[in-house]
């Protein structure tokens, strides 16, 4: 093969590394703005009253708040959120805590589940209904925050 051949080759790699970095940063921005988009400014919670001291407190181990996930075990010190995932089915159950707790992105969990990534999005926009409607349709996953204790000695 000529040295024009080699260039040629050389030339084509070299464009498409370039592509795949520039693709990649484009998913990393695109990650990062979601990501912005789900934060809640600390003002914006003072202004909804939300505003709370933070504290530590002993989870009750033999709560109804508890949940084991891939060998983890959640505690929920919000008993009315603890009681609404736990009359969810234990597909949603898994779902939601996974994404909200552990905070797995849905291709990681239809990895463990053995779901679709379609699938497993769907699962988690029923759950997070079915919480909505035993919650009382003022709760939005998304924006609450409650106290949650992992452990993975159980």
């Amino acid at each position: 093969m000529g040295d024009s051949g080699e260039t040629h080759i050389r030339h084509a790699f070299d464009s498409f590394c370039k592509k795949v970095v520039r693709n990649e940063a484009l998913n990393i921005q695109k990650k990062y703005a979601r990501f912005r988009q789900r934060q809640i400014s600390m003002e914006i919670l003072k202004q909804k009253g939300l505003d709370t001291e933070s504290y530590y407190s002993e989870p009750n181990m033999n709560s109804s708040g508890s949940f084991i996930v891939l060998g983890i075990k959640i505690f929920i010190s919000n008993e009315e959120l603890a009681n609404a995932i736990a009359a969810l089915s234990s597909l949603r159950q898994e779902i939601i805590l996974m994404s909200f707790f552990i905070g797995l992105n849905d291709r990681e969990i239809g990895d463990i589940i053995g779901k679709s990534l379609g699938g497993v999005w769907y699962q988690r926009q029923v759950a997070l209904e079915e919480l909505g409607k035993y919650l009382g349709g003022n709760y939005e996953a998304k924006q609450t925050i409650y106290t949650v204790y992992t452990s993975s000695y159980y």
